[in-house]
């Protein structure tokens, strides 16, 4: 789930100190929020903050405080899924035994070959690299100087010595580079006079509303499309990672359906903005 703190802040998910559960402890003043019949308290929050934003709770806005109490009521929703799962994850420190629920909730060891052709070929667009030019140019005030430019470059001058002596453009002194474009990258004016040429060839002079630009085509990449065998690594990289996510959106919403999750506002040190559900103490024993 995009929204969780990565998981080396597990390590903070501390038990309780308070020794009172369910509604009776809801009157401590320390205690901000229920998860199921657990507290959670004010201090353990502060040390997430500190450690998520690096500023301690009172210095944050409520906006990211309550963000933080969300995603950190979350953590705690997830830690209590990993606890309860059956069987009993084997692994030795909080993280591992976290990792192992949800390498199994996700049935990352089933990927097969037949899901990841269905990733391929359900991202055609990913794999599919155009035909790109890579570009330098040069911006000249008048038509005459451009002109004057293009032959000094085409009888041997040094391209990148022209543009630091004539050019206008923002990068001249380092040769006026663009990088590697796609076609439709450049404005129709210059397309057709650029996209033609050969890696070396230098534009005729094209005069535009800021400037007279001259080009030219450092390098050519032709267009391909990568092969399966190819784009396998990150195929299982994307189904694992897609997998996963939706591993953590179903033990969040089991937990969340067996421990309710309700913030105490009156306890909060911050107007609370964020999505939970709120407990009454007026309806507390």
């Amino acid at each position: 789930m995009n929204r969780l703190v990565p998981f080396l802040l597990s390590v903070l998910l501390v038990a309780p100190a308070c020794s009172r559960k369910g509604p009776d402890a809801a009157r401590s003043a320390s205690v901000i929020a229920l998860i199921g019949d657990e507290p959670v308290e004010e201090e353990d929050f502060g040390t997430y903050v500190r450690a998520a934003a690096g500023a301690p709770l009172v210095e944050v806005s409520p906006q990211v405080a309550s963000s933080l109490l969300d995603q950190y009521l979350e953590e705690r929703l997830l830690q209590k899924a990993v606890d309860s799962a059956e069987p009993q994850p084997k692994g030795e420190t909080a993280s591992e035994r976290r990792r192992e629920v949800l390498a199994r909730t996700a049935r990352l060891e089933a990927i097969a070959d037949a899901d990841l052709r269905v990733e391929y070929a359900r991202q055609p667009e990913r794999w599919s690299h155009p035909p790109l030019v890579k570009l330098s140019q040069m911006i000249l005030p008048t038509r005459a100087a451009a002109e004057a430019a293009r032959r000094k470059v085409l009888s041997g001058a040094e391209w990148e010595t022209v543009s630091k002596e004539v050019s206008r453009a923002p990068n001249a002194a380092t040769g006026g580079g663009l990088g590697w474009l796609e076609r439709t990258d450049l404005p129709g004016e210059f397309e057709k006079a650029v996209w033609g040429l050969p890696a070396g060839g230098v534009s005729p002079v094209l005069p535009a509303g800021h400037g007279v630009h001259v080009f030219r085509v450092d390098e050519r990449a032709d267009g391909r499309v990568v092969p399966f065998e190819e784009a396998r690594p990150a195929l299982l990289l994307a189904v694992a990672e897609r997998r996963s996510s939706e591993a953590v959106a179903s033990l969040l919403a089991a937990s969340r359906l067996r421990w309710r999750v309700a913030v105490i506002e009156e306890h909060l040190p911050f107007p609370y903005v964020g999505g939970a559900a709120r407990f009454s103490l007026d309806s507390a024993p």
